[in-house]
């Protein structure tokens, strides 16, 4: 038996009364929620999300900070002032907000000037140019001024220990060609600085852009490195350092000789000797390989035509215009290994000169085999010309050459091999 129980009307009508004031009572709490949240929501973006406007101020620089009226003269020798730059000096527009600036182009007129910056012509050096072209100087043995593109050298005394004392290169002050041989051809196995760091070298340094001495006396070479009064004219090594850029794409060879000795290591390669001695035919006690002028050098050609002489298989001796006695004494100028190089790519190299004592010279030129070729069955074709080896836009100049070796003079006629005169450059890398 089930038993019902009946809400009383009055009962009924107070339930609906409470359930009516719960609904109201949800509701206008979401209502306020949404309402809060709504406002949150609004005063965030208005006064948060947005960046504030930007500001800008004129700012003029005083007077300190604008640039001098004039470039400063140098102390050393002569120098020619540049051109005067600009001394007004733009208002500069500075934002401080983080929005974007957009600025009216500013064209801004430009004086053609006969003096892009400081020139110095000092020491043994030609025109020394300074700023952001590659320079005109390192003719001779190089100045003493960095240029824009130069490779560095240094002079090694090999008669004298670092510290001043005599080596077995020059013991009682003569030069024993064995010894200084055996030393050079030494540092030619490895072109290596520590070979020869226990010599005596120059505290002075040269850059060099282009390698041409006609004739002079050794004498030149402790002069132009500031250490006359501690080397004597005999048995020292100059060697040059650096890394250049090619300007072809292609197969090229180096070409040139010294007296004594011109040697040139490139990427890491030795790819040219030349000269009146083969240091680097040196056998132990033994100079007879060594000398190669005058008669000897008949039988140092026959040594590489008949594959003896593996190192030099490929060289060339070009009897060539404007060198009289190295034609007669040496067959002219020695053509080197072919190189294969990439137009624009960064490649060492170490070029050495030495000299027994007495007259010495050099020059280092270049040709391009692989487009237009100089040298045909070991002739010089159709009046065709060498590139001259430079890294920067310098050139020999006879007179300037002669008052260069002034009191060095050999007294005898200069070697002057000619060269094409807009010889591509090989921009030395800092």
């Amino acid at each position: 038996m089930a038993l019902h129980i009946q809400m009383s009307e009055e009962a009924e009508k107070e339930y609906k009364r409470a359930k009516m004031r719960g609904m109201l009572s949800s509701f206008g709490a979401s209502a306020a929620l949404c309402l809060t949240f709504a406002l949150t929501l609004t005063f965030t973006v208005i006064y948060f999300a947005q960046d504030p406007p930007a500001e800008f101020l004129a700012y003029v620089p005083p007077a300190e900070d604008l640039p001098p009226k004039a470039v400063p003269t140098t102390p050393q020798l002569s120098s020619k002032a540049a051109t005067p730059s600009n001394t007004v000096a733009p208002a500069v527009i500075v934002s401080t907000g983080a929005a974007p600036v957009a600025m009216a182009q500013l064209d801004i007129p430009m004086e053609d000037s006969a003096d892009d910056g400081i020139s110095i012509d000092i020491g043994i050096g030609l025109d020394t140019g300074l700023g952001d072209d590659l320079g005109e100087a390192g003719s001779g043995m190089g100045s003493s001024q960095p240029s824009g593109s130069a490779l560095e050298g240094t002079l090694y005394d090999l008669k004298q220990s670092k510290g001043g004392a005599p080596t077995k290169v020059a013991p009682g002050g003569k030069v024993d060609k064995i010894e200084l041989y055996s030393t050079v051809s030494g540092y030619l196995k490895s072109w290596s600085q520590s070979a020869l760091g226990r010599f005596y070298k120059s505290p002075a340094k040269l850059y060099a852009s282009n390698f041409f001495v006609p004739v002079a006396n050794a004498s030149l070479a402790p002069d132009a490195f500031q250490c006359a009064n501690k080397v004597k004219p005999a048995a020292w090594l100059v060697v040059y350092r650096g890394k250049v850029k090619s300007p072809i794409t292609g197969t090229i060879r180096f070409v040139g000789t010294g007296d004594d000795f011109l040697g040139v290591r490139f990427d890491g390669k030795v790819v040219l000797e030349g000269g009146y001695r083969q240091p680097s035919a040196y056998k132990k006690g033994d100079l007879s390989m060594v000398h190669i002028s005058g008669g000897d050098h008949a039988k140092y050609k026959a040594r590489i035509k008949s594959g003896e002489d593996k190192a030099h298989k490929a060289y060339e001796f070009v009897n060539y215009p404007g060198i009289p006695t190295w034609n007669a004494e040496i067959g002219g100028l020695t053509a080197g290994n072919p190189i294969k190089v990439k137009e624009g790519v960064s490649y060492p190299i170490e070029i050495a000169i030495t000299e027994e004592g007495g007259l010495f010279g050099y020059v280092l030129m270049w040709e391009n085999i692989s487009d237009n070729p100089v040298v045909k069955g070991g002739k010089v074709s159709g009046g065709k010309k060498f590139y001259l080896f430079r890294t920067n836009f310098s050139e020999p100049n006879k007179e300037d050459l002669k008052k260069l070796i002034g009191k060095h003079s050999a007294g005898g006629d200069m070697q002057w091999p000619e060269y094409e005169a807009d010889s591509p450059i090989w921009v030395a890398v800092p």
